[in-house]
């Protein structure tokens, strides 16, 4: 590697910055070269525009196989008289072993979805079959990829053809000495005899690549075809017109291209990105093409760009991680910046400490692609927020780029595209900026959990413990966990009877389930709250259902969910991602840290959440309350059929309210005549209010939705379970069993 790769990869980038995933694959297709030039089996030039049409790496299954290369000695020292190498020194052909060294040199491009008929693109070519058709002696029309029609086909083709007359000299004298050992029936009848003097018999099978070596005119050296540039360049001539050519029709035409920018001849038969725009769509715009299958027009791009784009879909996986259930998510970190504000040293920095770190992590479930992951997006919101550049973690890399990370960091995205691989692979959503959103939510998350309803005093410190939950605590890590869906699957499902969330989406499914609340923050869509309650209360009753099979000695009450979700929307609220037009808001304002009693707690609790601001809406969170309160005693004091039992979430309509009420009101004057020793003047924070409220109006003309009373509801039973008291108050001394689960 010489500094001048880095200025030739810098001097490629583009002019602008990258507004759409196809710039980004053209920037890979730059890190992938650069990588490349690292590499110490690129030991020749190799022309970065050749490079981007090879596939080095697309039959590494082959590496160190033995009988997986399959070598044909052409020497053209004299092109006047080009002959196969002579049996004396060592015959016209070899089976040996394609190793890893190998795989620059051979000039390999395999097609982007292999077919039984396959196009060879590059004189070497890949078969797998029996000796006799790779002998070249089968004589249908699928008796392709063979040694002979290296010669016959591939130097004969149109392309080579067309290559040929714009060259001359020695590029032109290689390409005419190979068409005429092609048309030298005796040699190529030679070289079958040679080949199947080399294997046990014709039905042998056999996996190789099969390449040509050359003895270039007034050389004694033997080359492989990517040593040699005119090869190359038929090569990428054919592969080249194979992008107009594939599937459609009238697929270039002259315009300007949409990565570059600039005006020349573009394609549109690339194969797309994540099969987005690929060259089988046709014209979705009517009128504006009437003969609906000019390709190019949907995406014009230059031939080179179309070539990067062809080949980044194997780039990009490198970058992915499986969700389950034909999920897959795209991680992709690019520089957001011009070529012209990039340094040299910014591009190494950036190639060796995000981009090498990221494409080598192994994306297995148990493999480091997360902790990865987790850690770039950590390192990128901490130097963002222009914390101190310098932790225990940083590497010796990191301390002799220490003068440039930090402005280096501003440069750097993420791109994230979500995929449910099937019939059709579909993109449900991508953007170019996937993590600055999930930082944000992380840092809203942690505001919520680092307030005063968490704090020491707070009714949820310690209720339910932090450490039980990914939600809870403080100074949480949730990029990863947000973007990876888990933080929206944790508190929602879309149905109260099933885990739909679990399954794989439809065919015909616009949306899917498990990642639709992701599409709408990374792509900066509101999140609605009105279908959020609804799966808050299908996961609740699903939860709380569960719960009353098990027989744990806990309440069977969700309320660790709960509070998971009271964090979760107002999070999402603080953020400013929630559309609340048609619910209830989700507001909160600053809380003391300290109270007096659990009075004062609740007055302020209520007073300052915008859920609660409506006598409807404290009515159901007080009966809740009470609810909770009631049900904890009865659970110290064995009782198994709790209130929570007998009025669950999913009970509590405007219809039943009223019963519930009533029935609720009495059983605590009961325990509270019952109980000489126990004091009730505690729950009288609840009873008063209740009262007040319940009756300000009926409840049949609230406004409340069934979500938002049965999700009020579920917040004040899990208030009145964690209700215990502030202090050891004189008239009440509590051990009431919690719901942890």
């Amino acid at each position: 590697m010489t500094s001048n790769d880095v200025e030739t990869a810098v001097s490629r980038l583009q002019s602008r910055i990258p507004a759409s995933l196809y710039e980004v694959a053209w920037q890979y297709s730059m890190f992938d070269w650069y990588s490349s030039r690292q590499s110490t089996a690129l030991d020749f030039d190799l022309d970065p525009e050749h490079l981007a049409y090879l596939t080095p790496s697309a039959k590494s299954s082959l590496f160190g196989e033995p009988d997986s290369l399959v070598v044909v000695y052409a020497d053209l020292s004299d092109p006047d008289s080009p002959h196969l190498r002579p049996d004396e020194a060592g015959g016209p052909v070899e089976i040996t072993t394609y190793t890893e060294d190998d795989r620059f040199r051979v000039g390999h491009a395999y097609p982007e979805s292999k077919t039984s008929s396959m196009t060879d693109y590059s004189i070497t070519t890949h078969k797998n079959a029996d000796a006799h058709h790779i002998a070249g002696l089968r004589d249908d029309a699928w008796g392709t990829n063979n040694i002979r029609d290296r010669f016959t086909g591939w130097a004969q083709s149109e392309y080579a053809e067309a290559v040929l007359d714009d060259v001359d000299g020695a590029e032109h004298e290689i390409l005419s000495a190979l068409t005429e050992l092609g048309e030298d029936q005796n040699a190529m009848e030679r070289l079958s005899d040679s080949f199947l003097n080399l294997v046990s018999d014709e039905e042998e099978e056999i996996d190789a690549l099969i390449t040509v070596r050359i003895k270039l005119p007034g050389s004694d050296d033997w080359k492989f075809p990517g040593e040699i540039p005119i090869l190359n360049e038929v090569m990428r001539a054919k592969k080249a017109d194979r992008l107009q050519s594939i599937s459609v029709e009238e697929a270039s035409g002259e315009g300007t291209g949409f990565v570059s920018n600039n005006d020349s001849t573009v394609t549109g038969g690339s194969p797309g990105l994540f099969g987005m725009y690929g060259k089988k769509q046709r014209e979705h715009f009517a009128n504006l093409d009437t003969k609906g299958s000019s390709a190019w027009r949907a995406r014009p791009l230059e031939f080179d760009t179309a070539a990067a784009v062809a080949s980044a879909g194997s780039l990009f996986d490198d970058f992915s991680r499986g969700l389950g259930s034909s999920r897959r998510l795209y991680i992709l970190p690019y520089l957001a910046a011009r070529f012209s504000e990039i340094e040299e040293g910014t591009f190494e920095w950036f190639y060796d400490r995000i981009y090498t770190r990221l494409r080598d992590a192994d994306s297995g479930a148990e493999g480091s692609f997360d902790d990865t992951a987790e850690d770039l997006f950590a390192e990128a919101d901490r130097v963002n927020d222009y914390a101190d550049a310098e932790n225990d973690s940083q590497t010796e890399h990191d301390v002799a780029f220490s003068a440039r990370s930090d402005a280096a960091w501003d440069k750097v995205r993420f791109a994230v595209v979500h995929q449910v691989s099937g019939n059709p692979d579909r993109v449900f959503f991508n953007t170019l900026d996937g993590v600055s959103p999930a930082v944000q939510l992380e840092n809203a998350h942690n505001q919520i959990t680092g307030s005063a309803a968490f704090d020491s005093d707070g009714i949820f410190n310690d209720s339910p413990k932090p450490e039980s939950s990914p939600l809870l605590g403080r100074g949480l890590s949730l990029v990863r966990y947000i973007l990876y869906g888990g933080y929206f699957r944790r508190t929602t499902e879309p149905t109260r009877s099933s885990r739909e969330a679990s399954e794989t989406p439809g065919a015909g499914d616009i949306d899917d389930s498990r990642m639709r609340r992701v599409r709408n923050l990374l792509t900066e869509t509101r999140i609605d709250s009105t279908s959020l309650l609804e799966e808050y209360i299908h996961q609740l009753v699903q939860d709380q259902n569960e719960q009353f099979g098990n027989d744990n000695g806990y309440i069977s009450f969700p309320k660790r969910s709960v509070v998971e979700q009271y964090a979760q929307i107002h999070a999402l609220a603080t953020m400013g991602v929630l559309d609340t037009k048609k619910t209830i808001p989700f507001t909160h304002a600053h809380m003391p840290d300290e109270f007096e009693d659990r009075d004062a707690r609740l007055d302020d609790f209520i007073a300052n959440h915008g859920a609660l601001s409506g006598d409807a809406e404290q009515a159901v969170f007080t009966l809740g309350g009470l609810v909770g309160r009631i049900s904890a005693f009865q659970s110290y004091e064995n009782v198994s059929s709790t209130l929570i039992r007998r009025y669950p979430v999913d009970y509590l309509t405007k219809q039943t309210i009223k019963e519930v009420t009533k029935e609720v009101l009495q059983m605590n004057n009961s325990y509270a005549e019952a109980e000489e020793n126990r004091s009730y003047q505690t729950n009288s924070r609840y009873t008063t209010r209740l009262a007040d409220t319940m009756l300000s109006a009926d409840p049949q003309s609230w406004r409340l939705t069934e979500s938002e009373l049965q999700w009020l509801y579920s917040l004040g039973i899990a208030y009145g379970l964690s209700d215990s008291s502030l202090y050891e108050e004189e008239e009440e001394t509590e051990d009431e069993a919690e719901a942890e689960a």
